[in-house]
């Protein structure tokens, strides 16, 4: 089997990549500084080369490069998956989300990306888009929550944390596993990947610092008050701790 990612300078591809190279599966990495995204036929003519049997799109771009994805994976019959995000639900606005709930982000990234996902169900109506939560990783130096972490603590020499904020998170390590394994075997549709079930910012700060034996000092607030939990049954995913 084969498979072709985008996103390999992110937080979340690199654990994917890891993860298909895990079972066994050759992984072809989209590298853009060689090959054009703003040219259809350049796209299409691409995919068809290296023939993948399964695309993720993990990267963030252009929705029209997302769109000739889509409809180049779509009419050469390869599935596609896409990652989106909790982002979709507005800042102002607060779970437990499900999938019944309807996006309604006001915030440029989320109607971005709520955008995406309606390109890639217009295109492909085969694919699978999962909403991710925030990604917590093993060290700093990545889009991650430990590197936001770290980065509070030395510009604040304290983090605030809030103990009536229940964010939707996850390990990369588990997030890569469900990403693949919806790729290969989920039906087409929109799942929403959380492991978090019950714990709140604050004890998640604290329970990090304790694995990662980090010197941080935390400090508890309660002025963010928001759920942004999501929940769907149909993914087994691993709880938070």
């Amino acid at each position: 089997m084969k498979a072709m990612i985008t996103g390999m300078n992110g937080a979340v591809a690199p654990f994917v990549y890891k993860e298909l190279l895990k079972r066994g599966i050759e992984v072809i990495v989209w590298d853009r500084s060689k090959v054009p995204t703003d040219d259809a036929q350049v796209v299409y003519d691409y995919i068809k080369e290296t023939n993948p049997d399964v695309f993720f799109q993990i990267a963030t771009g252009p929705v029209e490069w997302l769109q000739y994805i889509a409809k180049a994976t779509n009419e050469l019959g390869i599935k596609l998956l896409f990652t989106s995000t909790v982002s979709v639900f507005s800042e102002k606005g607060t779970g437990p989300y499900t999938v019944e709930s309807t996006p309604n982000a006001e915030e440029d990234y989320g109607r971005y990306k709520i955008e995406c996902e309606e390109t890639v169900r217009k295109y492909h109506q085969n694919a699978v888009i999962l909403r991710l939560g925030w990604q917590i990783g093993t060290e700093a130096g990545s889009n991650n929550m430990i590197d936001f972490l770290e980065r509070s603590f030395k510009e604040h020499g304290a983090i605030e944390a809030s103990s009536k904020w229940y964010p939707s998170t996850s390990f990369l390590p588990e997030t890569a596993r469900i990403i693949v394994e919806a790729a290969l075997e989920y039906s087409p549709d929109t799942y929403l990947v959380n492991s978090n079930q019950k714990f709140h910012f604050y004890e998640i700060v604290n329970y990090l610092m304790e694995k990662h034996k980090a010197n941080w000092e935390i400090k508890e607030v309660t002025h963010f008050q928001r759920d942004d939990r999501m929940f769907d049954q149909r993914i087994n995913i691993a709880e938070l701790f």
